[in-house]
């Protein structure tokens, strides 16, 4: 295992923890780098906050816990939102289904209407497939045609 970093010459972070949890080398390098035992110190400061700041979770308060599960049943309780349990979301989509669904009727009556304004009858549509099988030249090379006539 390297004593110290390569780069710098300091011990790197693992090493200083390491030496934090007395599992690090004892090495002598502490002793004569400013720089790491400044770097250690900072790391069991931030230990010690740490471990202060989850002794503090153990002491729980009860008060403040039955305090929360009272407030917390009073809002279960309440009749203010009672009329939220009732099926009004179930009324709710069952009317924009009916909405969507009448109104998609409603196009296709009129689309169906439309269509029935534009038929022609069978005799009209064998009349224009005749007229278009005489006519031998498309519409658009008539012009074209009459340049070299």
């Amino acid at each position: 295992m390297k004593t110290s970093s390569e780069v710098s010459g300091h011990w790197t972070d693992e090493q200083l923890i390491a030496s934090l949890y007395d599992a690090g080398l004892e090495d002598n390098h502490l002793g004569e780098c400013a720089d790491c035992r400044q770097r250690l110190s900072f790391l069991r400061a931030n230990r010690q906050t740490l471990e202060r700041g989850a002794a503090g979770l153990d002491e729980i308060d009860f008060a403040f816990l039955a305090a929360q599960r009272r407030r917390i049943y009073a809002r279960l309780e309440d009749s203010t939102r009672r009329w939220w349990r009732l099926p009004v979301r179930r009324w709710v989509s069952a009317a924009a289904t009916v909405v969507a669904l009448g109104s998609g009727f409603f196009v296709f009556e009129q689309y169906q209407h439309q269509l029935g304004e534009s038929k022609i009858s069978d005799a009209q549509l064998a009349l224009e497939v005749s007229r278009m099988s005489q006519d031998l030249e498309a519409q658009p090379v008539a012009p074209l045609q009459g340049l070299f006539e």
